[in-house]
């Protein structure tokens, strides 16, 4: 009969994207530890550390020295960062049959840094190993000086 196989189908979508839904939250958790740590550590100018515990494919995009500049460079400008990450993630059923055949471990996140002289947007990816995420990217861009309006369409 046709309505049983519908039926089936049906529990079947909503068990998978169940199941993904948590995932996705319990990932939610780990990110938003990492990047509670990244800050920790970049406040207290732990730039060396952050590198030694970095993904390779960060490790194979920039030196040591190199990355530790960046950071010195972005503290100067940017100072102390004390938000609480906001990590959200979004997937459509493509990503979400990804995840699960092929065990997709790569993350984005980025936010909007204020301070006194200007704004910033802050972007991270993650990849997740062992239960573990560690950093394979992060770049800090400006946004524009303190006072500024961002909108779409204004005159």
């Amino acid at each position: 009969m046709v309505i049983p196989k519908l039926i089936l189908i049906l529990i079947f979508t909503v068990c998978i994207f169940g199941c993904a839904f948590e995932e996705n939250r319990e990932i939610e958790k780990k990110l938003t530890t990492s990047i509670e740590n990244f800050h920790a550590l970049f406040n207290q100018e732990k730039f060396n550390q952050i590198y030694s515990e970095a993904d390779d494919k960060l490790k194979n995009k920039f030196t040591e020295q190199q990355f530790v500049s960046y950071l010195d460079v972005v503290k100067n400008d940017v100072g102390e960062i004390n938000i609480k990450p906001h990590v959200w993630i979004y997937s459509d059923y493509k990503d979400e049959v990804k995840r699960i055949l092929f065990e997709r471990t790569e993350f984005s996140n980025s936010q909007v840094l204020s301070t006194d002289k200007a704004k910033y947007t802050e972007k991270f990816d993650w990849i997740l190993k062992d239960g573990e995420a560690k950093i394979a990217s992060y770049e800090v861009n400006k946004l524009c000086d303190v006072p500024c309006t961002i909108g779409i369409g204004r005159k």
